[in-house]
């Protein structure tokens, strides 16, 4: 694991805290089936789901700290803080070794799971390190939520935002715009969804990012197969396109992402493409307004 790191660069600065932070895997797959997801499990049936013992976890972690000076963690796997008894195990052998004193780390989390946490589960979630918390919530809209099988509500997705930035752990929302079968309602929905839960993070000490991206089908998923049946043609579902969104007015805060801005050019839900895309860079462009320090911050 160690050789892989090295070969793919794996140690990056963590500017928001000086950390010096490695990459993670502690578990590969993914239990969940949601329509859009390449990580669906019905996409991967060949993909044995698989969690590293705890142990091994925080070995590779006191190594990379020994060897490298690490002290901050992003665990990459598809859903990291995703079943509860995992979540239990892994916590418990972090307080053992006392992983929240000595590290902080990113992870992947489940909505609905987080949302079972009891107060104590929770906080000793908490007290062992979590920075940040990547959360998939997609949508503000119920009805588009459904139809992803996201197993998840726009008041759960609150519920559990409130919850963790109240500890001061911040949260990372990743949301989809332009879903098959999403209505002028629905967009506004996940708009103002968007924004409430920016709401919740100002009165709180976590903060909340809402990472946003135009649906982009992919073969194996559940919704590729919907759209196929429908009469999309499967070579038009694979043109991908780079998609210059500058024009929305987003350029400084699109720099970043430029990678992730590709298209098929495919109109599925009820609202026209450059409208998703200029709501797309409306979103991104407050974003990348609220991570920019106040003059008190600066000061």
């Amino acid at each position: 694991r160690l050789a892989t790191s090295r070969r793919t660069g794996f140690l990056t600065r963590a500017a928001r805290s000086g950390h010096l932070e490695a990459n993670i895997v502690g578990s590969r797959g993914c239990p969940y089936n949601c329509t859009f997801c390449g990580a669906a499990v019905s996409a991967n049936p060949d993909v044995t789901i698989r969690v590293r013992e705890p142990e091994n976890i925080i070995g590779e972690l006191d190594i990379l700290h020994a060897e490298y000076g690490v002290t901050a963690f992003r665990f990459v796997d598809d859903l990291f803080l995703g079943v509860s008894r995992v979540i239990t195990r892994q916590m418990a052998a972090f307080t053992r070794h006392r992983v929240g004193e000595r590290y902080v780390w990113d992870a992947t989390g489940r909505i609905n799971v987080l949302d079972r946490l009891d107060n104590t589960e929770l906080e000793r979630l908490v007290n062992n390190g979590p920075r940040e918390v990547a959360l998939g919530i997609e949508s503000g809209s119920d009805r588009i939520l459904r139809a992803m099988d996201k197993r998840i509500d726009a008041e759960m997705t609150e519920r559990v935002t409130r919850r963790l930035v109240e500890h001061g752990i911040g949260v990372k929302g990743y949301f989809i715009l332009g879903f098959p079968g999403e209505t002028h309602e629905d967009l506004r929905a996940t708009v103002r969804h968007i924004r409430n839960l920016w709401r919740i993070a100002d009165a709180n000490p976590g903060d909340v990012r809402a990472s946003v991206f135009e649906f982009r089908p992919y073969p194996g998923t559940p919704v590729w197969k919907t759209l196929t049946d429908g009469g999309h043609d499967p070579d038009k579902l694979l043109t991908y396109g780079d998609v210059d969104l500058t024009a929305d007015g987003a350029d400084e805060s699109m720099r970043q992402r430029d990678e992730f801005n590709f298209s098929v050019g495919i109109q599925f839900g009820d609202v026209p493409l450059p409208e998703v895309r200029a709501t797309l860079a409306t979103l991104t462009r407050e974003q990348y307004e609220r991570n920019q320090p106040t003059r008190e911050t600066a000061a």
